[in-house]
């Protein structure tokens, strides 16, 4: 699908995510740190390079949370919190990738 007849292609998914499940996810606790702000949503963005992107975060002054981590499922994934309080993803989901 080109973006010539107005549409996007890729995915688009909503979710809700509890804190206590990105806490989890973060920090393999429940609770989110005192230390940190709470997040107000979260989002996710699927990229090319993800050692390459964390690199980048990471050297921009960003602390990330969860650096480029193989989930279970098999989904890697940087996470960080922004400054306007969005805990940001970075993911490479290999089964949403078109194959070759």
């Amino acid at each position: 699908m080109s973006t010539e007849d107005g549409e996007l292609g890729g995915v688009k998914h909503f979710a809700l995510w509890p804190l206590t499940q990105a806490a989890a996810s973060c920090f393999g606790v429940n609770e989110w740190p005192e230390e940190l702000n709470i997040p107000q949503g979260w989002i996710e963005f699927e990229v090319e390079d993800i050692a390459e992107a964390s690199v980048h975060l990471a050297s921009n002054g960003y602390q990330l949370l969860v650096n480029n981590r193989v989930e279970p499922w098999g989904q890697t994934v940087t996470r960080f919190l922004s400054p306007e309080g969005i805990l940001t993803g970075l993911t490479v989901t290999p089964w949403l990738r078109a194959s070759n």
